[in-house]
């Protein structure tokens, strides 16, 4: 039994390792240019012309902590397209990393199951498409797993070192908040981690299982001051954007619109596929995966009641933010994956019989794998497609755009040509900066 466990371990090493090649040869790929993107890479080239993290000189309403990033590859003379992908290669890395050790800590998983859900995260589609893309995304993963990391072990330590940790912490936490303002999901971790300490607070998981209406409404609560705060004050730009959709909606229209939106996202979480490239009949197995897949998490976040800790602090204000976004996005979801898959297994655990469970995550996970490697196969052809790569890559929007900067083609309207677009191309993808 050892010796299949070990065999097992190197196995999964030997997979993470191959696949973590396959990331680094996505450094090669063009810029690949997507709509929040241009944004931030118009801040970017904004700050580094020394007018401020502007978009045509106006603020935008993303934060600047991603472009700052750019722009100080920009400053090192590398702010090219092969340093943005590998800058979110190595945040994925660090990301990934901590995230074992959270799932070890706070999962309490054993190696081998940390090791198979860290694979999967980098087998997710949605990981391997936006890992090529200039998107804070990737980034803000990488940077709010280590807080995580940190106030986990912080809460766990009675010695002063745990003050380092929680100071140590702070920047960090910040810094996610400047990258996505989601990262205010942190706030309440850090606030449980440094209360972490106190007799009362170790006492608090008792109080809410002899109160149980009292924990319902409290969650509640917690829901829907997160919600409000991401939207109302942090979030007021992307209110403001969004206002109108959600007046004419209405509070009904908003969660039938939300449990659609969101139960697709994570259908295709748990499918590892984009509805859009699936057959239109599909979409309700889909769905119905992601319901299920929903189900489970909820199942495992329940099972943590009695040992609360960080991570559910911040999935629970994670997730509130996010199921009141008002649009389908399934990227929205990537800093917290390996969480959920985390959940979603503890919740198998408790609902699915023993008997069942060990050849059903087996099936699941070696399909769950092998759309990955599709995935990866995919993405690593389009980073060598050569003169193909503009009719490849993408919806077609940006096809002019890419065939002008690329091949010299004139387009044949020249409102095909996004000029935001053939100005950062220019700008940031080294092999045009070479001609």
């Amino acid at each position: 039994m050892i010796d299949t466990l070990q065999r097992f371990r190197v196995a999964a090493g030997l997979a993470l390792l191959l696949v973590s090649l396959a990331y680094l040869v996505q450094i090669a790929s063009p810029l690949r240019l997507v709509g929040d993107g241009v944004d931030y890479l118009l801040q970017a080239s904004s700050a580094a012309d020394g007018h401020g993290f502007r978009v045509h000189g106006e603020q935008s309403m993303r934060p600047p902590g991603y472009p700052a990033l750019i722009f100080l590859l920009v400053k090192a003379g590398i702010g090219k397209s092969w340093a943005i992908v590998a800058l979110n290669c190595f945040l994925l890395g660090i990301g990934c990393w901590s995230s074992y050790f959270v799932l070890r800590s706070s999962f309490g998983f054993d190696a081998i199951s940390a090791e198979i859900i860290c694979l999967l995260t980098l087998l997710s589609f949605v990981m391997v498409k936006h890992v090529t893309y200039p998107l804070s995304d990737i980034c803000f993963f990488g940077t709010s797993m280590p807080c995580l990391l940190l106030l986990l072990r912080a809460k766990g330590d009675r010695s002063p070192s745990r003050y380092w940790r929680l100071l140590l912490a702070v920047p960090l936490l910040v810094f996610c908040i400047e990258l996505r303002t989601i990262g205010i999901a942190l706030i309440p971790a850090f606030a449980w981690a440094a209360v972490g300490g106190a007799p009362w607070a170790r006492s608090v998981p008792q109080w809410l299982r002899r109160h149980r209406i009292a924990s319902f409404v409290l969650v509640l609560v917690v829901f829907g001051a997160m919600a409000w705060a991401g939207k109302m004050f942090l979030h007021s730009r992307y209110l403001q954007f969004n206002a109108k959709t959600l007046h004419k909606r209405g509070v009904i229209g908003n969660f039938v619109s939300d449990f659609n939106d969101h139960t697709i996202e994570w259908g295709e979480l748990a499918v590892t596929a984009p509805v859009s490239k699936l057959p239109a009949r599909l979409e309700l197995p889909v769905r119905i995966a992601g319901f299920l897949a929903l189900l489970l998490a909820a199942t495992g976040i329940w099972g943590k009641r009695r040992t609360l800790d960080a991570s559910v602090w911040y999935v629970a204000g994670f997730a509130s933010i996010v199921f009141g976004y008002p649009w389908f996005d399934t990227r929205l979801w990537v800093p917290v994956l390996p969480l959920l898959m985390g959940y979603v297994l503890m919740g198998a655990r408790r609902l699915v019989p023993p008997r069942l469970m060990r050849p059903a995550i087996a099936a699941y996970c070696s399909v769950f794998c092998l759309l990955g490697i599709v995935a990866l196969g995919y993405s690593t052809r389009l980073t060598f497609a050569g003169p193909r790569f503009p009719d490849l890559y993408g919806d077609g929007t940006l096809r002019a755009t890419y065939r002008n900067a690329f091949l010299g083609e004139p387009p044949k309207n020249a409102r095909d040509v996004d000029q935001d677009s053939l100005y950062l191309l220019r700008r940031y993808e080294w092999r045009l900066s070479r001609k």
